[in-house]
């Protein structure tokens, strides 16, 4: 065999080993490709979910200030007399209370839940215990408030203490002479 019949066996076997090389390199490179494509949709999921997390949590400070405002007015409602409810004032500031509630509500506020009766540190400050079911939330004394998931003020509670309450008795006991 001269140098001439081995030469396009040669060239087509160098041409089957450069296309196996090319067709692993694309494939290395589709690869590539695809990790760099979904690290840039993640990048950007993520940097729109810090975006949302900031603009929900901008205004928190703000917030956080007007809270003892909006105590006040509900504490102010609570102890209107009965001859003054029915004035324009009255109205007004009632007007006024629910239009801040509804706005701070609308903003992501949302009131801390002491309903379900169990203490939980997470959202509820114990001031103070008394007579009652262990770690049972007997009063709130005043509300607490979240802004989405982040707690503002924890709720400031009375707990029980383990302790079932004295009976008060009427009773007076017979003395013997």
């Amino acid at each position: 065999m001269t140098q001439e019949d081995q030469n396009p066996q040669t060239d087509l076997t160098t041409l089957q080993n450069e296309l196996e090389q090319a067709k692993a390199r694309i494939t290395e490179l589709t690869i590539i490709s695809q990790q760099a494509l979904a690290d840039l949709q993640n990048f950007k999921k993520r940097t729109e979910e810090e975006k949302s997390k900031f603009v929900t949590f901008a205004n928190a400070s703000l917030i956080n200030d007007i809270i003892p405002m909006l105590d006040n007015l509900d504490r102010a409602l609570t102890h209107l007399p009965e001859e003054t409810a029915a004035r324009n004032w009255a109205e007004g500031i009632l007007a006024i209370t629910n239009q801040l509630h509804s706005l701070l509500t609308a903003r992501g506020l949302e009131t801390i839940s002491t309903s379900s009766g169990t203490f939980d540190p997470n959202q509820h400050e114990a001031v103070m215990t008394d007579a009652g079911p262990a770690d049972g939330i007997l009063r709130e004394l005043e509300k607490g408030y979240k802004l989405s998931d982040r707690v503002l003020r924890r709720s400031k509670v009375v707990v029980g203490n383990g302790q079932m309450p004295a009976a008060s008795s009427t009773e007076t006991p017979i003395k013997n002479s």
